[in-house]
């Protein structure tokens, strides 16, 4: 992690991952009632990620978990179905590797943005589910390396219910990537 990185991020539990992002520059966050509907709206996206995301540890009997295993299957065959037609109609946002946790969010861009640069970012936390989040975030740096500028922002605006899933969904990522590291070897 590099300076600017840790500026932003701080000294939580991060994750790096491959997220669709399409992002612009504001002026200001929005007003207090719009930005309480982003939030809730976001914090239920959240929710919604977790439960695709984990799998039901309870116990029951083989038949009942077989069957639920084949529900959940083609439930998501429908959810990849639906999502790539809406994808198609989308356009703007990008797959690309992401550092995130719960306080910010770092990624590679073309050209740079100045300190305090206030972003709304259009998040695709599962790049093949049509749902972003709608984060704003506050620059902290953007730093040239490798031909490229990194940018390292700040949540604001975010109510402690979005970034306690936040926080969750970095978390989960982060241990299914060091669980896939140790299966590799």
């Amino acid at each position: 992690m590099t300076e600017e990185e840790a500026a932003a991020l701080g000294e939580q539990v991060f994750c790096d991952d491959e997220l669709g992002l399409a992002w612009s520059v504001v002026h200001r966050l929005p007003e207090a009632l719009a930005l309480n509907r982003i939030n809730a709206r976001n914090e239920a996206v959240l929710r919604a990620l977790a439960m695709l995301e984990e799998h039901d540890e309870t116990r029951s009997d083989a038949g009942e978990r077989a069957e639920i295993h084949r529900l959940e299957g083609k439930l998501n065959l429908v959810l990849e179905l639906l999502s790539e037609l809406v994808r198609e109609r989308q356009d703007g946002s990008v797959v690309q590797p992401v550092r995130f946790n719960a306080l910010g969010l770092c990624w590679d861009v073309a050209d740079p943005h100045g300190r305090d640069a206030l972003l709304e970012v259009e998040c695709f936390a599962l790049p093949a589910w049509p749902v972003p989040l709608r984060l704003y975030t506050r620059c902290v740096s953007c730093v040239l390396g490798d031909g490229v500028w990194r940018l390292c922002t700040r949540f604001e605006g975010m109510t402690p219910g979005v970034s306690e899933w936040l926080e969750k969904l970095a978390f989960r990522r982060h241990r299914r990537a060091i669980a896939l590291q140790r299966k590799r070897g």
